[in-house]
């Protein structure tokens, strides 16, 4: 493995382009694997794109990167950078093969200029310093929550990813592990993305579900920013008191084929193995395993569309939501997606994916959605699946506001937007509909209650910032809210948040899409827009706000 770190609050010039100024902050190459992050900024000229060039023996690479991204901590370490603040990036990708000799950052400016920086230094640092420089700016990470496009969980969450596990020793832990586990009678073997969201959430339920039961967790998580995997063990009745558990790293999940063996492994649970690095060896070993063992139980819960594309959120090649057309159409797709999320998976073609996923699928012993729209997308691309295995549990949803919060609904219209809003959750539509407002000049002002990951210049825009959920009441009224706005592009498969909102009982706003417009679908507070632009959303709102309103305004 090759680790490139740097502190975040410091730069290095960029070679041979005078006031360019960057930072690398992680970067990491494990086989295959890229995954790293920094900055980057001109303090004259607007950079357009950014791609990581790694070259060895005989062999070039080029990954695009994902730039613009929001970066308040290099904004106040130099303000004297006007770009600094959409300075950040992510790169992740594969590479056909390793080691990389040669690492570089080629940046393109708006006016068709370009740059090519050298990062290769920071690459070449010892093993042990590498490891150890890399710690102080990840957990710094966490308490700047950076943010960025749609992978800001994972630096988000970066802490919990446990930095300081021991070192890799598969067989070792393999042994370790069996030896723990020798008292327990029922184990329970959970996988699950490390990303945040609302799939983390459900984990947790998972958890204390199995728990309750007299059930042993063992959780087998993704550790995107280290390249590796992470073991978390739940220890139940029978196996010890629950602060005996412990985290592990391990190169792979195919360790875990030992503990199945010999352990009293009766559930594998795949919550959602999105970022897992080799997710078609994954699909198939889960089958075989399944397959193999009458004794063991194999549950797949649809949190997101990973199973069906690589895509997960079900966005096309041009960022719209695809609808799952004819495979021929997907194989056209996939060849030309250039999406930071569809980057986590290595490259592939959508029929070996449909075929070892099929495999997969049809191998459980229960598909869990959270929807009937998302049965309905999972048969879609699945039509030979057994019905009789897919169930339909929507998620629990605790929250209970205190008190409703009051609105005015015949105040000029102010559009509430809930959660951190990434691309895939219509953070492009939230800067169109801006842009609109401010061109025609209409008396609309936009609150987002919580972090919007695009920047965007507007009087008529407000960012809360990160929020706790207890606070969304006085939010909600502090910034005179009187219409909520749920912005995603995509078909969810649930949304914890759009459950939320709706138990605030204020009008709501949705694109006709997925888990939340079949919720809301029929409801008299609420609208669906069925064309998913900015325009067509903005023209929903302005129109159900005069409704509302009991009279015309512009």
């Amino acid at each position: 493995m090759q680790v490139a770190t740097r502190s975040a609050g410091a730069a290095m010039s960029g070679d041979g382009e005078p006031g360019l100024k960057y930072g690398i902050d992680r970067m990491v190459a494990r086989g295959r694997r890229i995954f790293g992050w920094g900055w980057v900024a001109h303090p004259t000229r607007t950079i357009d794109a950014l791609t990581l060039v790694l070259a060895g023996d005989g062999w070039e690479s080029r990954l695009p990167v994902s730039c613009g991204l929001l970066r308040a901590d290099v904004k106040a370490a130099f303000p004297q950078l006007p770009a600094a603040e959409t300075s950040g990036f992510v790169a992740t990708g594969y590479i056909p093969r390793s080691p990389v000799a040669r690492w570089s950052l080629e940046v393109e400016y708006g006016d068709g200029g370009k740059a090519q920086l050298d990062i290769g230094s920071a690459a070449d640092a010892g093993p042990g310093r590498r490891r150890l420089r890399g710690i102080g700016y990840v957990l710094g990470a966490v308490a700047r929550r950076l943010r960025r496009g749609d992978l800001r969980g994972i630096l988000q969450r970066a802490k919990a990813q446990n930095y300081l596990a021991p070192s890799l020793d598969d067989a070792a832990i393999g042994l370790e592990l069996r030896q723990r586990l020798a008292g327990a009678t029922r184990v329970t073997i959970l996988f699950d993305h490390n990303m945040g969201g609302g799939a983390n959430v459900y984990r947790r339920t998972i958890v204390d579900e199995r728990l309750a039961a007299g059930a042993t967790v063992l959780l087998c998580t993704y550790n995107l920013p280290t390249l590796d995997y992470r073991l978390q063990l739940f220890l139940g009745p029978g196996a010890g008191s629950a602060d005996e558990g412990g985290i592990f790293r391990i190169s792979s999940f195919l360790s875990l084929e030992a503990v199945v063996a010999h352990a009293a492994v009766d559930e594998l649970f795949l919550n959602s193995p999105v970022s897992f690095d080799e997710p078609l060896v994954f699909a198939g070993w889960l089958a075989t395993l399944r397959e193999g063992n009458p004794r063991l139980r194999l549950t797949v819960a649809i949190n997101d569309y990973f199973q069906v594309c690589p895509s997960f959120v079900l966005l096309n090649a041009d960022g719209r939501y695809c609808g799952i057309p004819a495979v021929s159409e997907c194989a056209v797709c996939l060849a030309r997606h250039r999406a930071s999320w569809v980057r986590l998976s290595p490259p592939t073609e959508i029929g070996p994916w449909r075929a070892i996923w099929g495999r997969c699928l049809a191998a459980a012993d229960e598909l869990r959605c959270f929807s009937q729209s998302t049965r309905e997308l999972l048969l879609r691309a699945y039509p030979t699946l057994d019905t009789g295995r897919i169930v339909v549990v929507p998620h629990r949803v605790d929250f209970a506001p205190a008190r409703l919060p009051r609105a005015d609904a015949a105040a000029p219209l102010t559009i509430g937007i809930v959660g951190q809003i990434s691309e895939q959750k219509g953070a492009g539509i939230v800067k169109e509909m801006l842009a609109r407002i401010d061109r025609e000049g209409l008396d609309v002002r936009v609150a987002v209650i919580g972090g919007l990951d695009i920047r965007v210049e507007s009087k008529r825009l407000h960012v809360t910032g990160p929020y706790r959920r207890d606070d969304l009441v006085d939010l909600i009224e502090a910034q005179h809210v009187n219409m909520l706005f749920f912005s995603s592009i995509c078909p969810e498969t649930f949304s914890y948040v759009v459950e939320e909102l709706m138990r605030l009982q204020l009008p709501i706003v949705a694109f006709d899409l997925g888990a939340p417009a079949e919720r809301l679908r029929g409801l008299d507070r609420a609208r669906l827009c069925a064309e998913v632009n900015a325009d067509a959303a903005l023209d929903t709102l302005v129109d159900f706000h005069r409704q509302l309103a009991g009279g015309e305004r512009r």
